[in-house]
């Protein structure tokens, strides 16, 4: 009995001891929390008026905030300044930005408070001038999601710039003056979907600098110095949907330029100096929808540029020089663009009005799209001939010739894309500003410009050297036979006559 006794007593002993150590182990902990924090300045919520930072957040209680809006004041703050150890007074922080007031007051990434913030998933900063971005300068954050850079002034990246970051889904650079993308600048970022590099001064792009993106969706190259484009710069990008290269200085599209995207859907290359695209130029692209290479200097097309493109329904090549757009050029695409959803935009060019437009009559007729439908209706081409007046002729009455500023159709046009950025699904993009009177000179011939369904597709001329084109063969071997033969009896004819000349003087 007493033994039992003995037991009750030591367990209940055990139980209080076990209490005790309990509440001098909290007591330890809110002493040592109370001490981790009580020396650091809560960046929610700075009185000192002269401090380099002052944060905006959703809310100033200590380790509350998610949301931090910081400005950088003052001259700016060193790296190693003892200011960056006050965010541990937030530590829920998941979206963090610095907008820099001074220039110069911000010259590098703040790695510090990363390593700190071990929530942070949104990261941004603008305005500073941070001209190198090193390896490693995000420390392999775990939590990384996006990562906002714009307007920073940042000249070159470095290897392993963005690397490790196995969370990281969006990376923007826009607005900033890098000139060349190395190999291995984006390395193991697994979930990286969008990279934006737009408004840089990229001329160089290496082999490889992309290949550990095979998740990319999204790539803007948009408003570079690019001039060349092949396919080892996009080795990696299996996976990539949406290519934008508009305002760069592309020259030419060459043989399979773009075969490594296997998975693109759209393709931007607006705005370049594009004067020739080779007959593979867009070989590969297999799941290709919508291509737009308005305003280049494309005179002509291959008839079998688009052969590869078999899904292709959505075309823009407004703002070229083009004086023929034939039938073959898009004839296995044609059911293609019958279909609810296509728009062709031909507006802008110098399409001459002759039967090999003909085709567009009847897509016009054919076709399900509103929008093929409207552009069509819209689009204008060239004719020598002389439409009917319908009032105002627009003659100059100080020499008698008709004419009329045909850069207005441009500049109408480039407005029209400018406000609606590019976007060819907005119907206002296709209006015509050109009338049947418009007219331009071509040396001291004047050209009139017609709407092309203003002429019955059997009214529209066929000149004899189309039908040449489409009629030429080599000759036979009799052909070639009797040429010669032709030939040798017209020299023999010839010397008679010369000989009997001759003679009778």
């Amino acid at each position: 009995m007493a033994f039992k006794y003995l037991i009750i007593i030591i367990a209940f002993a055990s139980i209080e001891i076990n209490l005790t150590e309990s509440r001098q182990s909290d007591k330890r902990r809110w002493k040592t929390d109370k001490s981790l924090y009580s020396h650091y300045v809560n960046i929610c919520d700075i009185q000192d008026r002269v401090s380099k930072v002052h944060c905006y957040c959703e809310n100033i209680k200590l380790k509350t905030a998610t949301k931090a809006d910081c400005w950088v004041f003052n001259g700016g703050i060193a790296e190693d300044d003892p200011f960056w150890s006050n965010f541990y007074s937030q530590p829920m922080i998941e979206k963090l930005s610095f907008n820099v007031r001074a220039d110069g007051g911000l010259t590098y990434i703040p790695a510090k408070i990363i390593v700190r913030l071990e929530r942070l998933q949104n990261l941004n900063i603008q305005y500073a001038n941070i001209q190198n971005i090193p390896s490693f300068a995000f420390t392999n954050s775990t939590s990384l999601r996006d990562i906002m850079l714009p307007k920073n002034k940042i000249v070159k990246l470095e290897r392993m710039s963005f690397a490790h970051l196995i969370m990281l889904s969006n990376v923007s650079l826009i607005d900033n003056q890098i000139s060349e993308l190395q190999r291995d600048i984006f390395y193991d970022l697994p979930n990286l979907q969008r990279l934006y590099l737009a408004k840089n001064k990229i001329e160089v792009i290496h082999e490889g600098c992309f290949k550990h993106l095979n998740n990319l969706i999204k790539l803007d190259l948009s408003s570079n110095l690019l001039a060349v484009v092949v396919r080892e710069n996009f080795q990696g990008l299996s996976n990539l949907m949406n290519l934008d290269m508009r305002n760069n200085k592309l020259m030419m599209i060459g043989d399979l330029a773009f075969t490594e995207l296997w998975s693109l859907h759209e393709l931007y290359l607006d705005n370049n100096e594009i004067e020739f695209i080779s007959e593979r130029g867009f070989g590969g692209l297999t799941q290709l929808r919508k291509l737009s290479i308005a305003d280049n200097k494309l005179a002509s097309l291959d008839a079998n540029v688009f052969n590869d493109i078999q899904k292709l329904y959505i075309l823009d090549v407004r703002n070229n020089y083009l004086e023929y757009f034939k039938e073959e050029t898009l004839m296995n695409l044609m059911e293609n663009f019958k279909s609810n959803y296509a728009l062709i935009a031909l507006n802008g060019n110098k399409l001459t009005c002759d039967c090999s437009l003909a085709w567009l009559l009847k897509l016009r007729n054919e076709t399900r799209s509103k929008r093929v439908k409207t552009a069509l209706t819209r689009l204008s081409c060239i004719s020598d001939m002389k439409p009917k007046s319908n009032g105002s002729t627009g003659r100059d009455k100080s020499n008698g010739h008709i004419y009329k500023n045909t850069m207005s159709l441009k500049n109408n046009i480039d407005k029209s894309y400018e406000e609606t950025e590019g976007n060819i699904d907005d119907d206002t993009v296709y209006e015509d500003t050109m009338q049947d009177q418009d007219n331009e000179f071509n040396g001291n011939k004047i050209e009139y410009r017609r709407k092309l369904i203003d002429v019955p597709s059997e009214a529209l001329p066929c000149p004899n050297r189309l039908s040449l084109e489409g009629s030429f063969s080599p000759p036979t071997q009799d052909e070639v036979k009797y040429y010669k033969s032709s030939a040798s009896k017209v020299i023999v004819t010839v010397y008679l006559l010369l000989t009997i000349l001759n003679i009778t003087l």
